[in-house]
């Protein structure tokens, strides 16, 4: 007897694709998705490094900081500028708590898509050249149009980032999805200093969290994922929180980073620590789905094998905020995140 015909070919390709992007949504923290960021308790100082191509470094002097602004100053939709002396590189283990003042956050009257640039009038000077400024952006909520390629398959998503700030206290949440294949979310809490971001919690989830821990009263960071403790060094961040501590960074003082300059920061993921170096490119021009404006390019080069290539640029523009994100993978796959529009995030 002839057997009836069927139509069901189509469906393990369908499932084969499925399996593939699904997989790719790894992507954003590498190989255990090379991104991932944690929080800190506030007190604690982070860790720090800047190299430049320049003089030898210097004692760092007591901070200092900026003049008020005058009430006649124009009020600008950001945190006020935050400053702390750089760390020298040899200096590993983390310092007693520190006690600092908090800072009462301006008046906010623009969302992040009507921030102005930030501008730096202030000189180097050989009384201030060791100080570093930080400005926090103000609160935002940044949507990407999503490009990716995995084991030769293209394929779209979206992806959210949500930047919202306190005057002592912050929270980001970076999520990256596909239509019926998920989510993969990434968050770090923690405190707002005078060295900019102090990471307290890196959570990372697809189906279920993996999260990281910055003990800073025991010097070690934990992870839930039962990776042996790692020691917790100076200027730490989360592999989130480091995308918004240089955005700090740049946006305290551009002019004190300049291309070739190198920045480094013990980064946590939620299965281990590791050092990640950014070298700073020069300015380019995009063409973004929200429009072509100029941004600085930072690069995360691979320093072992299997290392993820990471890319970021931040628009002056938008108060320095991450306007596009590409993470490469050693095989290839990529995810290409490009800013679409930025709002003001509820309350």
């Amino acid at each position: 007897m002839r057997q009836p015909h069927t139509h069901l070919r189509p469906l393990p390709a369908l499932l084969l694709l499925g399996a593939v992007l699904g997989l790719h949504l790894w992507l954003l923290s590498g190989a255990d998705l090379h991104w991932q960021a944690k929080p800190a308790t506030e007190g604690e100082t982070l860790r720090f490094e800047t190299r430049h191509i320049a003089p030898e470094p210097q004692p760092a002097p007591t901070p200092i900081r900026p003049p008020a602004p005058s009430s006649s100053a124009k009020a600008t939709p950001q945190l006020p500028a935050r400053e702390a002396a750089l760390v020298p590189q040899e200096e590993l283990s983390p310092p007693p708590p520190a006690v600092t003042e908090p800072v009462s956050l301006p008046e906010r009257s623009a969302s992040a898509v009507d921030l102005p640039p930030f501008n730096r009038t202030q000189p180097e000077s050989a009384s201030n050249k060791e100080i570093t400024r930080f400005a926090v952006p103000a609160p935002a909520l940044l949507k990407y149009d999503v490009n990716g390629i995995a084991k030769g398959f293209n394929y779209l998503a979206w992806g959210e980032l949500l930047w919202k700030p306190t005057e002592s206290s912050y929270e980001a949440r970076l999520e990256i999805g596909a239509f019926l294949f998920g989510s993969r979310v990434q968050t770090s809490r923690g405190a707002l200093s005078d060295e900019g971001l102090l990471p307290e919690r890196f959570g990372d989830k697809t189906r279920s969290e993996l999260a990281a821990h910055f003990q800073r009263d025991k010097g070690i960071i934990s992870f839930s994922a039962n990776s042996p403790d790692a020691p917790l060094l100076k200027g730490a961040q989360d592999r989130l929180s480091v995308v918004l501590q240089l955005s700090a960074l740049l946006a305290g003082d551009p002019t004190r980073y300049p291309a070739g300059t190198v920045l480094s920061f013990q980064t946590v993921s939620q299965r281990e620590a590791e050092v990640w170096q950014f070298a700073v490119d020069k300015e380019e021009m995009l063409d973004l789905p929200m429009g072509r404006m100029p941004a600085i390019k930072l690069t995360r080069t691979p320093r072992r094998e299997f290392d993820q290539r990471v890319e970021l640029w931040f628009a002056p523009q938008m108060a320095y905020l991450p306007v596009r994100i590409r993470i490469t993978n050693a095989n290839g796959d990529a995810v290409d995140q490009l800013l679409r529009s930025s709002e003001k995030p509820a309350p």
